[in-house]
């Protein structure tokens, strides 16, 4: 404990001396500094595309919902009641009870000025049923919940998107995980493997600096601050790829690609924040990985 106390005040001198190695063995400082910028341009791009999937996939969730309309001979206590039967299903989030008249109203809107002048006179005898909104609480049950909708006595009809709709949700959510793990996985083997080869290719000096009589948290804490520092160089080119490279195609495609629901995140804070993020990734899996990685070569 004294001699981390005793390292942990020689902090400066440590940190020159880290800057000095990586100097001094510039060829291997080099080749870690580019393995570790791949690694996390890799990290970088993989995120971004996760977390934009994030959004959409949360965008469509939001989105999608179950259009049940009712038969057009029921009278407001049947209707009522369908929307009682549907409130009881497992997994029904809310549910938006929309009468004949507004069921009119949307059709005339959606028409324009020339649907008014033909739809207003249906207003008398209104040919439309009431009909329900209705929100799931797992959009991947969407195909399940409209099918027991559909066997509640007066429905007519039920219409979710279909079969497309459910499988892109469960596509989008699929992504996120495979490349949640994928990230991780990447950053603790590529980072923490090559500042564990950096180290052992200069194991003849470490074997020096124990010979005369260096203590383990003596030799352990420059490596550590050199591996947080190759790190940190290595994602100076990942940050600046995605700064500038995210926001040309957020600004190319407009901030949405081919639907209102395929939303992009907006750059800023979006990738200033993720940059810090990609930074900190850097120097603590550096960091870590030569602690991990010292650890070991010193217990021999």
């Amino acid at each position: 404990m004294k001699e981390l106390i005793s390292c942990i005040k020689n902090l400066p001198k440590h940190f020159k001396e880290s800057l000095v190695n990586l100097w001094r063995n510039g060829a291997m400082s080099f080749s870690s500094i580019f393995a570790v910028t791949i690694t996390l341009l890799l990290i970088g791009v993989i995120s971004v595309l996760a977390l934009n999937v994030q959004d959409i996939s949360a965008n469509i969730e939001d989105g999608v919902r179950i259009y049940v309309k009712l038969e057009r001979s029921i009278d407001e206590n049947a209707e009522k009641e369908v929307g009682n039967q549907i409130k009881k299903l497992k997994g029904v989030g809310s549910v938006t009870y929309s009468s004949k008249d507004e069921e009119l109203n949307k059709l005339i809107d959606k028409q324009g000025k020339d649907g008014k002048e033909l739809f207003e006179s249906y207003r008398e005898d209104n040919p439309l049923g009431s009909a329900y909104e209705v929100e799931a609480k797992d959009p991947t049950k969407l195909a399940s919940l409209a099918k027991k909708i559909q066997d509640i006595p007066n429905v007519n009809s039920v219409n979710y998107g279909g079969d497309s709709t459910q499988s892109m949700v469960t596509t989008l959510n699929t992504i996120q995980k495979a490349g949640s793990v994928f990230i991780v996985g990447l950053a603790l083997f590529m980072i923490s493997n090559t500042i564990k080869i950096t180290i052992t290719a200069r194991s003849t000096e470490i074997s020096i600096m124990r010979m005369v009589g260096a203590s383990n948290w003596y030799i352990r804490i420059p490596f550590m601050l050199e591996g947080m520092l190759i790190g940190l160089f290595g994602a100076i080119i990942p940050i600046l790829v995605l700064v500038y490279g995210y926001g040309a195609l957020y600004n190319y495609t407009g901030g949405s690609l081919m639907s209102s629901m395929l939303v992009l995140k907006a750059p800023m804070p979006f990738i200033r924040d993720f940059s810090f993020i990609l930074a900190g990734l850097g120097a603590g899996v550096g960091l870590i990985g030569s602690f991990v990685s010292m650890r070991r070569f010193l217990k021999f």
